[in-house]
């Protein structure tokens, strides 16, 4: 053995090699890893889920052009930068749960610029064990694709191990081998190796998670079953940890936020495991190249608009920045009641964006406004006003607070949103009463300009 290569001399067949699983229930295969000294009692390991290379924004596109470029170029920034930490935290190996690419992608480029980032994996010893989440299934090119021999793919048909002998560590796990999968693939899980660190990797939704489909549906109690050390899980894009000891279990989320759904910072976790334990919480790795956030301002007590972006602009000052580097895609949406409301409504989105923006701009020069959402009211009318239109008021919100127009909207949005992109999410309550509040708004301010 090379004493400085940091690599243990045993041989690895390549991918393409790997013997067929089927109707087998177990594959095991040993790998090469890295370590870090004489010590392989303690090692870390990187644990990423849902890359989702080769999103493409059209929505955001609608809006701004240069935001979507942005945001779509950041999910290959974010995967360069978990190679990044892989590296530089000396990892022994990377896990990937699943949903590597968004859909059915077609353009090669996205599978190149991971294949790329995985052979800086190889060229530094580090192993990468990966399935295919649903995404992933509808990939029409991945098969194209050809990958360093560092990268494992698990089966789809059976469920497979890895083992790392020198690490003592096993990783169990079934990909997709179609883009639904209503099956609890966590039963079939075979049982744990002894005398090894177990780690079941699965893209999985759980027993559900709210703007989530269905996907390889199973509980915390099915996963504890398995008698494995932790569960390295895909699919739901928010960091949770779902289970903390015995076994541990972990979403990371998402490496890149992609819609004002995906709030926050997104990345991967860091594990570090000693005689066999794990050590400690899990460490977020934060990755991502843009942020997205919400942020809300109410006009109550503000009667000048020059005073509202003056106020936005204290707010936008105090809001965390996203990571060095990263563009901060902004929300902002206004609440309360008062004069400024007619105004706000007779403006238009258009300009409303560009005035936030300024007033964003004032502060920090990383914030980049996605929207502006009205969810204000106008001021009361005094009693002394025309009956009728405060009547013609009642009217139009008792319209609004009308059961069966909400159904028709929620009928309407889902047809939406079955067009939309696949995890982007799905459409929430809260979404219609922010429609059916602008709807609201608007009507108000035609018939104060007599329309």
């Amino acid at each position: 053995m090379a004493e400085n290569d940091g690599r243990l001399p045993i041989p690895c067949e390549p991918l393409a090699s790997l013997p067929s699983v089927r109707g087998a229930e177990r594959v095991t295969l040993s790998l090469p890893i890295r370590w870090n000294g004489s010590d392989l009692s303690r090692f870390c390991f990187v644990h990423a889920a849902d890359l989702h290379l080769g999103t493409r924004f059209h929505g955001l596109a609608m809006r701004d052009e240069e935001m979507a470029r942005h945001f779509a170029a950041a999910t290959r920034r974010a995967l360069e930068r978990l190679v990044d930490k892989t590296i530089e935290r000396q990892a022994s190996f990377l896990l990937i749960a699943g949903d590597i690419y968004d859909g059915e992608w077609r353009d090669a480029a996205a599978g190149l610029h991971f294949a790329a980032q995985m052979a800086r994996l190889d060229r530094a010893g580090i192993k990468v064990v990966t399935l295919r989440g649903n995404h992933d299934a509808a990939s029409v090119v991945r098969g194209r694709i050809t990958l360093p021999d560092n990268v494992v793919e698990l089966a789809t048909a059976r469920p497979q191990t890895i083992e790392m002998d020198e690490l003592r560590v096993a990783v169990h796990g079934q990909g997709f081998a179609d883009r639904s999968c209503a099956e609890n693939l966590a039963t079939r899980y075979p049982s744990p190796k002894a005398g090894f660190f177990n780690i079941g990797l699965l893209h999985t939704s759980l027993d559900g998670r709210p703007g989530h489909g269905s996907y390889a549906p199973c509980t915390p109690v099915d996963l504890e079953a398995r008698g494995y050390d932790y569960w390295a899980l895909g699919h739901i894009h928010e960091f949770e940890v779902v289970r903390r000891s015995d076994p541990m279990i972990v979403y990371p989320g998402n490496l890149q936020g992609r819609s004002i759904r995906e709030k926050g910072p997104k990345g991967a976790v860091l594990i570090t495991v000693e005689d066999g334990r794990i050590v400690g919480e899990p460490e977020r790795l934060l990755v991502d190249a843009g942020q997205f956030a919400e942020v809300q301002l109410s006009i109550d007590g503000i009667e000048e608009m020059h005073d509202l972006w003056l106020a936005l602009s204290e707010l936008c000052a105090h809001e965390p920045a996203a990571v060095e580097g990263a563009l901060h895609a902004m929300r902002i949406v206004l609440t309360g009641q008062g004069p400024l409301h007619g105004p706000l409504v007779a403006m238009g989105n258009t300009e409303r964006v560009a005035e936030a923006q300024a007033a964003a701009d004032r502060k920090r020069g990383d914030v980049r406004i996605e929207k502006v959402k009205l969810r204000t009211r106008p001021s009361a009318r005094p009693a002394a006003d025309n009956e009728d239109m405060a009547s013609l008021d009642d009217h139009l919100s008792a319209v609004a607070e009308d059961p069966a127009v909400k159904e028709r909207l929620r009928a309407a949005l889902e047809q939406i949103g079955a067009r939309m992109t696949a995890g982007v999410g799905q459409f929430s309550e809260q979404d219609v009463e922010a429609l059916l509040l602008e709807g609201l708004a608007t009507a108000q301010q035609r018939v104060d300009r007599g329309d």
